[in-house]
């Protein structure tokens, strides 16, 4: 089994649970998710980011190669990530923490998309390549 073939699996792991734990929460706020807009958007990003996953592990879709949508995903994910912290008392210390992290994987996300995964792979992922 390629190293491909295990980053897709793992794609579909992270986007069955993405698509998940969004779903959980829309769930169990009902209508107060709504009342909440950095939330909606935060759990509207965390879904697209988990559907992006799940394109990625199938493959591919319109033209863009499964890595590109595995980018996209991290993208998402990374920007979602400082929203939950946005308008607490602890946003200070938790938005700055958790905005570097996103940050990190945004970059990683950028990479993918827009470089093949030039500068976090050891190899480029394009076309090419597989």
């Amino acid at each position: 089994m390629s190293s491909y073939q295990n980053q897709r699996r793992l794609y579909a792991l992270s986007g069955a649970f993405l698509t998940a734990v969004a779903a959980a929460v829309a769930v169990l706020l009902g209508g107060g998710l709504l009342a909440a807009s950095v939330l909606t958007i935060q759990v509207l990003m965390i879904v697209l980011a988990g559907i992006c996953d799940l394109v990625a592990a199938t493959g591919g879709l319109g033209g863009w190669a499964w890595y590109r949508w595995g980018g996209l995903g991290n993208i998402l994910l990374g920007l979602s990530l400082p929203l939950g912290f946005v308008g607490t008392s602890w946003d200070s210390i938790f938005l700055l923490v958790t905005g570097l992290g996103g940050l990190s994987l945004t970059a990683m996300g950028i990479d993918l998309v827009a470089f093949h995964g030039r500068y976090t792979k050891q190899t480029p992922l394009d076309e090419r390549n597989q």
